[in-house]
């Protein structure tokens, strides 16, 4: 399996909030190998334990001393730092949980703490994988078992997984070019699950088994030492939908 990176940004945070915020709708724009469609980074969910810059952006955004652009701003840039659901998507999550912080400041701090507190949570679990880590390191198993998910990279929104899972499946099934590059079986079963009332059919578990099993042996066949890029990235990108899938009937 080809190794994680870290990408590079996924959006100018120098960018006037006018083009933020009208991102969110936009069609996807790429950075490098980044793909802002709601899909998370090739490899990755595109969040990573930056505490002190998280830090120093919600600060920005809570400073009401500062010209409002400047604090929906510094938003992109905590949304930068985690990013459960994707850029986009998480962003276009924020503003329907919170409301339209484009011009309503209460909405805006709303959202900065519902990323914060849903941040915390997997910061929780981070430090708790790294404690046991340490501990089996110490123990002499330098490798994590097949059953000690890393959650480094989270593929849920903390908090509230399922309400955001069902959120972001829609989000991608809007526009067909947010999810062109997944497994066409998995985008038909995501169609299913969020259906017209949009609040998650059930799905049942040996058919998310069955499909979650074929990615994992076409990404695994599609690795080292023979990559082969367009099915491996296919497979990765699918088995994240696939895990939205999971979290929206669960």
């Amino acid at each position: 399996m080809p190794e994680r990176q870290v990408m590079p940004p996924g959006h100018d945070l120098d960018a006037g909030p006018a083009e933020l915020i009208a991102a969110v709708d936009q069609q996807p724009q790429r950075h490098g190998r980044v793909v802002e469609d709601g899909l998370p980074p090739d490899g990755c969910t595109g969040a990573y334990p930056c505490r002190v810059s998280y830090g120093t952006y919600a600060r920005k955004v809570a400073d009401g001393s500062l010209p409002y652009g400047q604090r929906i701003n510094a938003l992109g840039g905590c949304v930068q730092l985690y990013r459960p659901l994707g850029y986009l998507a998480t962003f276009s999550y924020l503003s329907q949980s919170a409301g339209s912080f484009r011009r309503d400041e209460a909405a805006l701090l709303r959202a900065l703490g519902m990323l914060t507190a849903s941040r915390e949570l997997w910061l929780v679990e981070v430090d708790a994988y790294a404690a046991r880590r340490r501990e089996a390191k110490r123990l002499g198993r330098r490798t994590p078992r097949s059953s000690d998910t890393n959650p480094i990279f989270p593929a849920c929104w903390y908090g509230d997984s399922r309400r955001a899972a069902i959120f972001t499946l829609g989000y991608l099934l809007r526009k067909a070019e947010r999810i062109s590059h997944v497994d066409a079986d998995v985008v038909r079963l995501a169609s299913s699950v969020v259906g017209a009332s949009g609040h998650g059919n059930r799905v049942p578990l040996e058919q998310l088994s069955v499909l979650r099993k074929r990615l994992e042996q076409l990404r695994e066949a599609s690795g080292w030492p023979d990559v082969d890029w367009p099915n491996w990235h296919k497979a990765n990108r699918s088995l994240w939908v696939l895990r939205q899938i999971s979290n929206a009937t669960t």
